[in-house]
């Protein structure tokens, strides 16, 4: 079993270090680096995955397209495409960092989220074929994207708790566009 690192930060998100991704996520948890993407299709719909069951971390939880943990030093849009192809089979050419936020997080089973969360948007055609990593993913769905963001309001417990994060990002974007 391949040991995964992370990058620890403060919360402007300077490197202060590294730790095993097992122990970042020991309540309350360490501020580390990671990434969420987001992809749209030509509908504004977004590409959402629901958690496998066997995360150890909100297992079941509807999130964004993807996410993960860049190694420390590398870039994060790259690092960002890598993650797309090893849990989904997924070739994304351009993604676009609309900026970060911090969020911390106990999922209730004894883990913890405390993260540096650089979010990423790309386009995606709603027909690629995908190969979601059943360990990773229990199911993928196209969502209208204006119906997440009521969804995730009105019902915060299907979601992540970084999605509102990722939503407002978006948002954001939008609305200076």
């Amino acid at each position: 079993m391949v040991r995964r690192i992370v990058e620890l930060v403060d919360a402007r998100g300077r490197t202060l270090g590294e730790c095993p991704v097992e122990e970042a996520h020991l309540p309350p948890g360490r501020l580390h680096r990671a990434f969420s993407i987001m992809l749209f299709d030509d509908q504004d719909r977004v590409l959402l995955q629901r958690r496998a069951l066997s995360k150890s971390r909100f297992p079941g939880l509807w999130a964004n397209t993807c996410c993960s943990h860049p190694a420390a030093g590398e870039d994060v849009a790259e690092s960002a495409r890598k993650r797309l192809d090893e849990e989904m089979g997924l070739h994304v050419d351009s993604l676009r960092e609309l900026g970060t936020f911090v969020y911390q997080a106990l999922d209730g089973q004894g883990a913890a989220e405390h993260e540096f969360d650089h979010v990423l948007v790309g386009e995606l055609d709603a027909s690629a074929r995908t190969a979601p990593d059943r360990e990773e993913i229990e199911e993928l769905a196209w969502v209208p994207y204006l119906e997440l963001v009521e969804d995730a309001a009105a019902r915060p417990e299907r979601y992540a708790p970084w999605v509102p994060g990722v939503i407002e990002l978006i948002d954001q974007a939008r609305a200076t566009a």
